[in-house]
């Protein structure tokens, strides 16, 4: 299986492109936009991953990228948040978190790229609660954006009944071991928690793998408190899909 990784040179990209590149089912490839930091990253995994040079923010790039693929995971995250007017603004949550996925989505569905997963994040649907005020304020409301990514990969998705996305939205993240704790899967943007990066790559590996029974799903990822369950299929068995 033919997976573009979007986002590995660092957080859940990162994560997601070593656990693929571990396994003999999946073919990665990594779109960067520097070679040597994303192959630093990657360490000794870089040497199983196949690197294609391009931009979320130029969507000239994309589309050769996607072409071939079986499945895009998408992770990328603005660095910055707001910046003076006149600044350069390609690294801002309106660039990468929006526009970038949308440019990546609508590239995908035009490549007819089966699967389509990204990571967003819990808490994207309360502009109000308290965490969600305090990283909207730093952070160049960078969830207002992510929501806004959120239904640019629906809306590119819909026009296609035989393409499929799962949008993941984990609680904050932790660089922990993953597989130590359960996965808790909701849906609704209700609850709140954290969850291992490792574990959220997990997540979009059996995404991919087809363990989630629905596709076209938008779902909240946290880790509990009891031990994980030997099988991924168990933990996104009650999804639903969007309507």
């Amino acid at each position: 299986m033919k997976v573009l990784v979007v986002g590995s040179s660092s957080g859940c990209g990162l994560e997601v492109a070593k656990l693929l590149a571990a396994s003999e089912e999946f073919e990665v490839f990594a779109l960067v936009r520097n070679l040597e930091r994303a192959t630093k990253a990657l360490d000794s995994t870089s040497d199983k991953v196949k690197f294609v040079l391009g931009d979320v923010t130029k969507p000239e790039t994309l589309a050769p990228a996607c072409e071939g693929m079986d499945g895009v995971v998408c992770t990328i995250g603005a660095r910055a948040g707001w910046k003076l007017p006149g600044s350069v603004m390609e690294d801002t949550p309106k660039f990468v978190d929006y526009l970038g996925v949308k440019h990546l989505a609508e590239a995908a569905a035009s490549a007819k790229v089966p699967k389509f997963v990204l990571v967003s994040s819990m808490g994207v649907t309360r502009p109000y609660s308290p965490i969600s005020l305090i990283l909207n304020a730093v952070k160049g409301r960078v969830l207002v954006w992510k929501l806004k990514g959120e239904a640019a990969v629906k809306e590119a998705y819909s026009q296609h009944e035989e393409l499929g996305y799962f949008i993941i939205r984990p609680g904050g993240l932790l660089n922990k071991e993953g597989g130590q704790y359960k996965v808790i899967a909701e849906q609704g943007d209700k609850g709140l928690g954290t969850i291992a990066r490792k574990d959220v790559a997990l997540i979009a590996q059996a995404c991919l793998q087809g363990l989630c029974p629905q596709s076209n799903v938008t779902f909240e990822i946290i880790n509990g408190k009891s031990k994980p369950p030997t099988d991924l299929k168990e933990v996104l068995a009650h999804l639903k899909p969007d309507k």
